[in-house]
């Protein structure tokens, strides 16, 4: 009897102890996990100014709190082995909840002296946003600080904007050397990008080879909505845009979702001296008739979005509610080097990540779509702008260089593409060999631009759009409406 009750008493002994032993691991959980919470999550209230820590430790992911720096070797290398990426290394707090809120996502890539682009982006943008960070370097540095006080001064990045990181294989993510605190002002994002700029290592060499394909890739894998939008980082879309999307692409024009649709997102350049971005397409249209806004890369490259017939988009929107999107005409032509911002569904073809730099980067993958038979559709009141008119005198003769590297990969990338889909061997491509043309472009800009490669076998003019131009402050022609697929 004795030993029976010894026995018992041993055993509730163990009990209790077991038991208090989960309520300490429990609490230190807790404990650790509010700890986490706070510091990452917690938003300043009214606060006009924010002292930013340039050191990396402890500004958004937990591998980066852990180590100090983003270990490269917890990466995934891409198909070339010669970048190195990281998925939501500082993820949204709303992120589970805004995706599937949400239709379409936003997905966009910058370097890191470009990302105070994000406040402006997620001051409209209301639905989940993906963006890819370029950080060779110490350049991490600065995106880590930057991330740090854009989720600090902007609750929309804290709650909706997932960010990714890339960078070279052989330049991995280091801290800065310069480790003190900045007084940065949250009224004005550009001006603290520009000073978080001073973390990175001047002695570094800059990187110059930028795959901005394979960033947005990685943005747009990394969104999951049914559909994308895949933007450059300074163009900005006007108020409600994510919600007018979403109801839009809920069903569809005639009630079902369309899995092999393109729809065409028009994009305009404005005058420096406007102060604040056109909120509708009236406000757009009123500074095409000043003079104070044009068609995107319309001086640069006429072809970018030349096959997207502007001509036809720009009229007064019909008496409908302002907040619903419409197809209004469809592209029944194709012209190459054709390069409109597109909203696609998850299941189109990527970009083709062999383009590194400028040239063909974004119309290869249109090139795709149209030998896959995807039907464009221009979106009516749906727009995007972007500040300053393009021209080409900012470019180097670096960037000239890598155009005209890319012609080549672009003629490479179609005949494989061609290969794998049973289609006859393109043209070949015209002008002289590049080794000819290296030397002037490297070491000397020339004077005027290379012309783009003949096209062969090309579509003739739309014969169903309208004859006449009809411009604000005219209605729309019905011959321009939308025809069922």
């Amino acid at each position: 009897m004795g030993g029976r009750r010894v026995f018992l008493l041993v055993n509730l002994l163990i009990v209790v102890l077991n038991a208090s032993l989960g309520i300490l691991m429990n609490l230190a959980a807790f404990t650790r996990g509010s700890y986490r919470h706070k510091y990452y999550l917690s938003l300043p209230s009214e606060q006009s100014n924010l002292s930013v820590s340039t050191s990396p430790l402890g500004t958004g992911g937990e591998l980066s709190t852990v180590f100090g720096v983003l270990p490269a070797v917890f990466g995934v290398l891409d198909a070339s082995g010669n970048y190195t990426t990281h998925a939501f290394v500082w993820p949204a707090q709303g992120w589970d909840v805004i995706t599937a809120e949400f239709h379409v996502c936003l997905a966009t890539q910058a370097s890191v002296e470009r990302l105070f682009w994000v406040a402006w982006q997620a001051e409209t943008w209301t639905g989940p946003m993906s963006v890819a960070v370029f950080v060779p370097g110490s350049e991490y540095a600065v995106a880590a600080a930057m991330v740090s006080y854009l989720r600090r001064c902007f609750p929309n990045v804290q709650e909706k904007v997932s960010f990714h990181l890339v960078h070279p294989r052989t330049r991995p993510p280091r801290s800065s050397p310069i480790p003190e605190l900045l007084d940065l002002s949250c009224d004005n994002p550009e001006e603290s990008n520009k000073i978080l700029m001073s973390l990175r290592d001047e002695n570094e060499t800059r990187e110059r080879r930028y795959p901005q394909n394979l960033m947005r890739n990685l943005a747009r894998r990394t969104c999951q909505c049914e559909y994308s939008l895949t933007i450059d980082i300074d163009m900005l879309t006007p108020p409600y845009m994510s919600e007018n999307l979403t109801k839009f692409l809920s069903g569809g024009t005639d009630g079902t979702p369309c899995w092999k649709c393109a729809y065409v997102i028009p994009v305009y350049e404005l005058d420096t001296s406007v102060e604040y971005p056109p909120d509708d397409k009236k406000e757009l249209l009123r500074l095409l008739l000043k003079g104070l806004a044009r068609r995107f890369h319309i001086k640069v490259y006429a072809k970018n979005q030349g096959n997207s017939h502007l001509e036809y988009w720009e009229v007064e929107p019909g008496s409908g509610s302002s907040l619903d999107y419409t197809v209004l005409y469809n592209i029944t032509t194709f012209e190459e080097f054709w390069e409109p911002v597109l909203i696609l569904p998850y299941t189109a073809p990527p970009f083709d990540e062999r383009f590194i730099g400028y040239g063909f980067t974004r119309n290869s993958q249109v090139y795709e779509l149209h030998c896959r038979g995807y039907q464009f559709r221009v979106l009516d009141k749906a727009f995007l702008t972007h500040r300053g008119f393009q021209t080409t005198t900012s470019y180097t003769p670096t960037r000239f260089a890598q155009i005209e590297i890319n012609r080549l990969r672009y003629q490479m990338f179609k005949r494989e593409l061609h290969a794998r889909m049973g289609l006859p061997p393109p043209p070949a491509l015209g002008g002289p060999p590049l080794r000819q043309q290296l030397p002037a472009l490297i070491f000397g800009k020339p004077r005027t631009r290379l012309p783009p490669p003949k096209i062969i076998n090309s579509s003739k003019k739309h014969s169903n759009l309208p004859h006449k131009i009809l411009t604000f402050p005219r209605k729309t022609p019905n011959l321009a409406k939308n025809t069922k697929s």
